[in-house]
């Protein structure tokens, strides 16, 4: 039998040893620390209902999850604390946002729109002709557009807003 060269053996005892060291441990959690299986529970626990979403609505989601990237013109904003909802603000003017009920299936106020009413009129809509917003939380009927002067406190916001909106809302429960 041959005998190999002291560089061959030293050569295939450093390679077989490097293969050892990057394969992970198969059939084992002894990779995975204790800190990363209480991080990954507690991502599943939050993100359930996204991580059940297949097809387009994953691809949906992910891409409103974009935009809200650090460079992004939007915000999120959490107004639950006045009427359950996250706020979607447009930060260029201020002027443009859309609210997610945080709890749907209680109300069918579920998502709202505000738009800036400046294109609308100059468009000859008369915003005057629409029905006030309700000053109260769930008094707005779905698909029914609203004008909010800016002068009271709006139910959505939780605030005196002072400037005019379009409003509509959509129930999707």
């Amino acid at each position: 039998m041959e005998k190999l060269p002291k560089v061959g053996l030293f050569f295939w005892t450093f390679f077989i040893a490097l293969i050892f060291m990057v394969t992970p441990v198969t059939g084992s959690d002894a990779s995975v620390s204790s800190d990363s299986k209480v991080e990954l529970e507690k991502i599943k626990r939050e993100f359930a209902s996204v991580l059940k979403l297949k097809g387009t609505a994953r691809k949906e989601i992910n891409a409103i999850a974009n935009l809200f990237a650090p460079s992004s013109k939007l915000a999120a904003i959490d107004i639950t604390n006045a009427s359950g909802e996250y706020c979607m603000l447009e930060k260029v003017t201020k002027h443009n946002m859309i609210h997610f009920s945080s709890r749907p299936e209680g109300t069918h106020e579920d998502i709202v729109y505000y738009l800036n009413p400046k294109t609308f009129i100059e468009n000859g809509l008369d915003v005057g002709k629409l029905p006030r917003q309700p000053k109260e939380l769930g008094k707005m009927l779905p698909l029914q557009w609203y004008y909010y002067d800016g002068t009271y406190v709006e139910p959505h916001q939780g605030t005196q807003m002072n400037k005019e909106f379009v409003i509509m809302t959509v129930n999707i429960k």
